[in-house]
This record gives structure tokens, C-alpha cells and sequence, in this order.
């Protein structure tokens, strides 16, 4: 009879063995090997361990660590939760329950801010302001990848903020990001103050929820997934007051699901019910897929 996580029959010593150990424990995951040396990577504190270390024994400790990380991403726990961390943009940001796991395709949002940064008038530090801002990865690289500017971050989940706070005080940006707890940015002056508005909402159906991946669906949080009926509550939230907290000129960017850049053209879904009608016209940008992936609006 195959051993089972918790009564794991004989077990490995060296490196190497614990990793085909890994394997065989994660056999309803499709990259079951290459997730198992991940696992031991981070354990070992190097991507290249797993080649180097093979041939050593594992102590004791560590392999206690292991076993449990296996059994835990068996049952589906994301990666990024069990180890504590993603890397985006080429940084290492603090992750766990109660935060959405940036993705890459999300990096795209940060290069568009960028982009408009750098065609911008040099008219002293952009103001950048962060809508849903989660683990804090969007803006925290934006402010680290341009030293002058300064932002401020909205979130409403306790737990988010917590890891917010934690990255915050990781890359020492304390002084040049405010974090807000609230809904979105309606408790904001109306006065126009920022450069450049970015956000990430949520963006998926209600009823697409309960066919995503359980990495996604059981553990990371709903507010961070649910859209709404239609993917595009949340947008028109923020449409409704955002272009007003912007200066002349400043930039509008949201990621977007890869079928939902047509709700932003006139007449759109997303701009139903905005009264005034919502000015001007949205850019489209496409990920390395070639899927529609981040919406623009200059001011």
C-alpha cells in the first residue's frame, strides 16, 4: 500500500531523494517534480541547491519543514503561501492568506505607469495612488523604480494591510508611501492631486468562481476575486470618482480581464450608468500572450 502524507512510510536522507520524495506526494499537480525542488530551493535558501546539495542529508529540522510544506501544497495551498513570498518585477515581496499573489502579467500594469512617467513633464515628484492595493507589489515597485515619486495606498482587508505594511517597511519606503484603510478611494479630497491612478480590482464573474483552480478558489481571498455579476463592479466604482482626483494630464491604468477591453469603448458595460458620460477614449495593451491586459485613460 502507497504511504500516505501523514504515515509516510520509510523516508529519504539525502536532498535529491527528498525531491523525488516530493514528486511522488504531489502527483495530482502537473509540474509535480519541478514544484518539489521549488519547494526544497526555498527551503535551502537557493534555487540551485537542489543541483549542488543533492548528495548531502537533510537534518532533521529541515526535513520536518519539508514534509509539511509537501502535504500542504498536496492539499492545494498556494505556493506562494506556503513559501512566503513572490518574486515581481525582479523584487521579493512578503505574500501569504488574505493577500491575492501577484501575478506576472500584472508586471505590464507597472511597466504602463513607467511608460507615461517617462514621457511626462519633469514638473516635481509624481503622486501615484494605488486602488485595491493588496501585498503593496504595484506601487512599492513603481516607487522603487522611480526614486521621486511618492504614493499613497487604499485597502480595506485587515490582513492585507498587515502584509502591506510588512513590504513596506521591507524595501524602507516608509516615508514615501501613505497606506489608507477604506473602500476603494471615495474618502479622498475631490481636489485633483494625482499623477497617476493604478488598480488591479477584481474583475472575475461571480458565477466564474467556483471553476478556478483550488489554489485560487479555496484559498485566496474573494474580495480580491469577485467582480461582480458581469466582472466590471468594481470599475465602475472607481470610474465614477477617480478622473477627478487626477492633475491634467495624468494617467488612468487598470488591469483588466483578457475579455473585457471592449466594456470600456463608448457605450461599453463599464461605463454604464456613469453620469456625466465618462470622457475621452481608453488604450488597450496586450500581455506577452497577446491577451488584451491593461486599460489606459489619460486626463
Amino acid at each position: 500500500m502507497e504511504p500516505s502524507l501523514h504515515d509516510p512510510g520509510p523516508l529519504p536522507v539525502r536532498v535529491s531523494d527528498w525531491i523525488l520524495w516530493g514528486q511522488g506526494r504531489l502527483a495530482n499537480l502537473e509540474n509535480s517534480f519541478t514544484e518539489s525542488r521549488a519547494l526544497m530551493g526555498t527551503l535551502l535558501g537557493s534555487a540551485t541547491a537542489p543541483w549542488t546539495r543533492g548528495q548531502e542529508h537533510l537534518p532533521e529540522a529541515q526535513s520536518a519543514i519539508f514534509r509539511d510544506w509537501i502535504e500542504r501544497r498536496a492539499a492545494r495551498e498556494p505556493f506562494h503561501y506556503i513559501v512566503g513570498s513572490v518574486s515581481f518585477f525582479g523584487r521579493i515581496f512578503g505574500v501569504g492568506p488574505g493577500v491575492l499573489v501577484p501575478r506576472p502579467e500584472t508586471e505590464h500594469l507597472v511597466a504602463a505607469a513607467l511608460d507615461h512617467l517617462n514621457r511626462r513633464p519633469q514638473e516635481g515628484p509624481p503622486r501615484v495612488l494605488d486602488l485595491g492595493a493588496g501585498s503593496g507589489a504595484i506601487v512599492l515597485t513603481l516607487l522603487l523604480e522611480w526614486p521621486s515619486a511618492v504614493g499613497v495606498a487604499v485597502e480595506h482587508e485587515p490582513e492585507a494591510i498587515r502584509i502591506l505594511l510588512e513590504n513596506r517597511t521591507r524595501f524602507g519606503l516608509e516615508d514615501r508611501l501613505g497606506i489608507i484603510r477604506g473602500s476603494w478611494g471615495k474618502m479622498l479630497s475631490e481636489d485633483p492631486s494625482f499623477d497617476l491612478i493604478l488598480s488591479n480590482p477584481p474583475y472575475i464573474r461571480t458565477d466564474v468562481l467556483a471553476t478556478l483552480d483550488p489554489e485560487v478558489r479555496d484559498h485566496e481571498p474573494v474580495t480580491a476575486l469577485d467582480g461582480g455579476p458581469d466582472g466590471l463592479s468594481c470599475y465602475r466604482e472607481i470610474l465614477a470618482f477617480a478622473p477627478g482626483l487626477l492633475n491634467d494630464g495624468g494617467l488612468l491604468a487598470f488591469e483588466i480581464g483578457a475579455d473585457q477591453a471592449k466594456a470600456f469603448q463608448p457605450g461599453g458595460a463599464a461605463l454604464s450608468g456613469l453620469t456625466p458620460a465618462f470622457p475621452g477614449s481608453f488604450s488597450v495593451e496586450t500581455d506577452v500572450s497577446g491577451r488584451d491586459r491593461i486599460i489606459t485613460w489619460k486626463k
